[in-house]
């Protein structure tokens, strides 16, 4: 596993026993808060600049309660944030704000974040910031996907979701596919999927998860829909005799032309 990655995973693991497990007492899940943040602070950074401006939504219940409770909490996110972009190595220009917001349309002891990539902080927030120094960057995998046992899908974008659902990146008409089943994210240079609630779930040689590191060669089941992943060999990796990356052909109506432009 990339060194970075793996950096990245223990530092989330380590907040989510620690610091976010105690801000938020129960009355939300630190892991979801941990990973939603992270995904969105590199979902801003890939396109173009870390974001400084995260809204972090709850029930109004819960808001309330954990206001109550930690009434810096909004402060102490920004500084995890900090945190988690050096763990990336993501430079910051800025120390983030973070906005604690109630929203109605959430059920208890859900959170959903999002981040406003154009929004700046206020300058009086930049003293005293010294942004973590980026380390090299990593390049992509030239990875594909093997649908149905012969048609070939380049992968090409750092998201790429999956689903029976037109708007998908790949489509997949099938009944036992959720509307909206599951993602890719790039991250430090390796593939990540992610289940996204689907109602058949997502497995990765037999094994049920909710995200998981591909490696190349790994058998992906969308509730029973075979999908192999596999990445073409480079001069920086070494061959392995025993697989061949197949010949990638241009893929067909699975994918929707104008999320690959």
């Amino acid at each position: 596993m990339n060194n970075r990655f793996a950096k990245l995973e223990a530092r989330m693991e380590a907040l989510v026993e620690g610091t976010f497990a105690r801000l938020f007492a129960g009355r939300v899940h630190p892991r979801d808060v941990v990973v939603q943040l992270t995904r969105a602070l590199e979902d801003s950074a890939l396109r173009g600049a870390p974001a400084l401006r995260y809204a972090v939504r709850l029930n109004p219940a819960d808001a309330q309660a954990l206001l109550g409770e930690q009434p810096r909490l909004a402060e102490a996110l920004a500084g995890e944030l900090v945190t988690i972009a050096r763990a990336a190595s993501i430079t910051l220009p800025a120390i983030p704000e973070v906005f604690i917001l109630p929203d109605a349309a959430l059920k208890l002891r859900h959170v959903a974040i999002t981040a406003d990539a154009e929004g700046a902080a206020d300058p009086g927030f930049t003293q005293g910031m010294t942004p973590p120094t980026p380390g090299e960057p990593v390049a992509p995998p030239a990875a594909f996907l093997i649908l149905e046992g012969e048609r070939t899908v380049p992968l090409t974008q750092p998201v790429v979701s999956i689903g029976r659902r037109l708007d998908n990146h790949i489509i997949l008409d099938d009944s036992r596919i959720s509307r909206a089943h599951a993602q890719l994210r790039l991250r430090f240079g390796r593939y990540v999927i992610y289940d996204l609630g689907s109602t058949g779930g997502t497995f990765v040689n037999d094994q049920r998860v909710q995200e998981c590191v591909l490696r190349p060669g790994d058998v992906i089941s969308l509730a029973g829909v075979s999908v192999i992943y596999g990445e073409e060999e480079t001069e920086l990796q070494t061959p392995n005799p025993k697989s061949q990356a197949p010949t990638l052909s241009t893929p067909d109506v699975l994918v929707s032309p104008s999320e690959w432009t």
